[in-house]
């Protein structure tokens, strides 16, 4: 059975606008916060989850969203 887009982009934390915030465990090293919009991230890694609920919302305000066509 494969992994659903959500599971490779981590465990749900908070959603911030149409951002969600998300963390990727490791067993036995430090984890990562992402930002994503639908299922690609916008940013990260952040060390904590703080920072990226920051960013998050500087991300919101100034209207970034992914796109696949750069």
């Amino acid at each position: 059975m494969g992994k659903t887009a959500n599971s490779k982009n981590g465990k749900y934390v908070c959603s911030v606008g149409y951002l969600q915030i998300r963390q990727k465990l490791y067993f036995k090293k430090p984890t990562e916060v992402f930002i994503i919009h639908k299922k690609n991230a916008v940013g990260g890694p952040y060390k904590n989850i703080e920072k990226a609920i920051k960013e998050a919302e500087r991300c919101v305000n100034e209207g970034i969203k992914y796109s696949k066509y750069k």
